[in-house]
């Protein structure tokens, strides 16, 4: 069993489960109970975390912009109601689909790390401080990664942006953090985790208003972050990464034990990468490509599912998902995760055997290892590749997720993050910084938060990116139309979160509802555990089923948390079923 401080930050990260207070302009939202995750709409819709960020995204829409305006809008919003999660302090990935020429564009803003990283940089290395998840690489400077937020909300807008300025996007961003937003459960609660270490931090202290952790529902205001967001929306990515506000984020980072210089920051880039597409179960299924290795083990699940024999599928539309095909999910995730302990790293640094990995005759070899009726032990799925990652040059070069629809058909699917609550617990210029230093490798064979056990070619290096599990996915029906906008928050297991549900609307036939509320499971390969959710317990059969299996039960609160829009095709028309995960309190919006 995993320690119960490993098991609590899994949790922390993107997967808190109360309701969210509301804080949505009614001009842009169509009427959603108060109690509602989920919505229809018949012209554009946001679906995020929190409220106040949907809300957000849709005031954009509703004011002439379009998916790309929206979802900046949204990550910002996002960055001020939900600090834990993300923010400019952090980065992400963005899957674009452009309508009018039917094409996809993924854009990685992921962190990097400062030009002074080694290799060794946390061998031995003393926790900086006190509480929980204080290893060099999880709280203080050493812990933050050069941020990409900024540029990646720039370069959205600056491609496929509608000509709204970036200084109207930023606007329900800074309207949230002058007059103030109310604190949601979820960020109360991970407050509750680790507010000692964020009383250290000037600015964090100021939020508390006792000696106790944030309050839910108390006015969380934030006037440094507000002249941070209009300087950015002012003057684009070069506030951030140039002039004042980039000195204080090197202050900041050196003053608590970091590498940054002004250098790495006027030297980051955002970098267009490829996205990984297949063909499977009669749809287009498009996602992350590496750093990412969400989008590869959803692909290779994707493909030995399909292998598989039939009975594990369901018979008709509206059927749910049984042991049979619980069995095969947490199976075929197994191989994949053990690719990712030994062969990932960022594309740009690392010779990634992608091709190999993915070939049809190991799809083929891990399918025949299947049993329909045994859990088999992860090794049973390893097949190693002749020739190992190469560590040389490539050949070329709290976590949120939110989707957008708008009214012309474009779709944004992004993931973002400063990976655990509240990042490295410091700030500068009122921005929460990442501790995304901590999806390295500390050493290869050592586990992170996650538990994920680290590989050579994941470890740091100057410029480098860690790798990722971030799963930002839209699939395709038949006829090239996307039916589905769809990722989630939660570390390791972000992936088989986002392929739960998309598997449940895509497969079963379930509304994008009955999708984001049904149980989930999470399979990484080590440890050897198959685990499952208590506060959405699966049907006594189906667990027994598994049971009867051999899986070895580890039962969690809640796992990760998505976010989707199914988009139904209706005649000339469309429904869009925007559902947010019931796990965390967000809500949708839209018209």
């Amino acid at each position: 069993m995993r320690s119960r401080l490993l098991l609590v930050l899994a949790l922390l990260v993107g997967s808190a489960h109360a309701q969210a207070p509301a804080s949505t302009p009614a001009s842009t939202e169509a009427p959603v109970p108060a109690e509602s995750f989920a919505a229809s709409y018949s012209r554009f819709a946001v679906a995020a975390d929190h409220p106040a960020a949907s809300a957000a995204g849709a005031e954009i829409l509703a004011a002439g912009g379009n998916a790309a305006d929206a979802a900046a809008a949204t990550m910002l919003a996002l960055g001020v109601a939900s600090p834990a999660s993300s923010g400019l302090g952090g980065g992400g990935f963005l899957l674009y689909y452009k309508a009018s020429d039917r094409t996809f564009t993924f854009l990685d803003f992921r962190e990097a790390a400062p030009a002074a990283a080694t290799p060794d940089m946390f061998v031995d290395r003393p926790a900086p401080m006190p509480g929980r998840a204080n290893a060099a690489s999880q709280v203080g400077g050493l812990a933050s990664g050069i941020p990409g937020e900024p540029a990646g909300i720039e370069a959205m807008v600056q491609r496929f942006g509608s000509g709204m300025p970036l200084s109207r996007i930023v606007q329900p961003a800074v309207k949230l953090a002058q007059d103030g937003v109310p604190v949601s459960g979820a960020v109360a609660r991970m407050s509750s985790y680790f507010g000692d270490q964020m009383r250290a931090d000037a600015t964090m202290r100021r939020w508390f208003e006792g000696e106790g952790p944030l309050r839910e529902g108390q006015l969380l205001r934030q006037p440094e972050l507000a002249r941070t967001l209009r300087e950015l929306g002012a003057r684009g990515a070069r506030a951030i990464y140039t002039g004042r506000i980039a000195r204080e984020i090197v202050r900041a980072n050196r003053a608590a034990g970091g590498l940054f210089t002004m250098e790495d920051l006027a030297g980051y880039r955002v970098v267009e990468r490829e996205p990984l597409r297949a063909e499977r179960f009669g749809h287009t299924w498009v996602t992350a490509p590496p750093p990412s290795a969400g989008g590869f083990t959803l692909m290779q699940s994707l493909a030995v599912l399909e292998s598989l024999p039939g009975r594990w599928r369901p018979t008709a539309r509206g059927e749910r998902p049984g042991a049979a095909f619980l069995h095969a999910l947490a199976e075929s995730w197994k191989g994949p995760y053990l690719d990712r302990e030994r062969y990932f790293g960022d594309p740009d640094h690392v010779r990634l055997p992608l091709e190999a990995m993915l070939a049809p005759s190991r799809i083929a070899a891990r399918a025949a290892a299947f049993h329909p009726g045994l859990a088999n032990p992860p090794e049973d799925y390893d097949f190693p590749l002749q020739a190992a990652a190469n560590t040389g040059p490539g050949e070329e070069n709290g976590t949120s997720h939110l989707c957008v629809v708008d009214a012309e058909g474009n779709v944004a699917a992004v993931t973002t993050t400063v990976n655990l609550p509240f990042g490295a617990r410091y700030t500068a210029a009122g921005i929460v910084m990442n501790d995304e230093m901590d999806d390295f490798a500390r050493e290869v064979g050592v586990s992170n938060a996650f538990g994920l056990l680290g590989g050579a070619p994941n470890l740091p290096g100057p410029g480098k990116r860690p790798i990722s599990t971030m799963s930002p996915t839209i699939v395709l029906d038949g006829e090239g139309r996307p039916v589905l906008a769809v990722g989630a928050a939660g570390g390791s297991r972000i992936v088989t979160a986002t392929q739960q549900v998309a598997m449940n609307v895509v497969l079963f036939g379930m509304s994008g509802g009955d999708a984001m509320a049904a149980p989930r499971v999470h399979h990484q390969a080590h440890p050897n555990e198959l685990r499952v959710e208590s506060e959405h317990p699966l049907d006594a059969a189906v667990r027994e089923g598994l049971v009867r299996r051999g899986h070895a039960i580890d039962e969690t609160d809640h796992l990760a948390t998505a976010q989707a829009i199914a988009i139904v095709h209706e005649g000339e028309g469309v429904r869009l079923e925007a559902a947010c995960d019931p796990r965390k309190g967000g809500r949708p919006a839209g018209r």
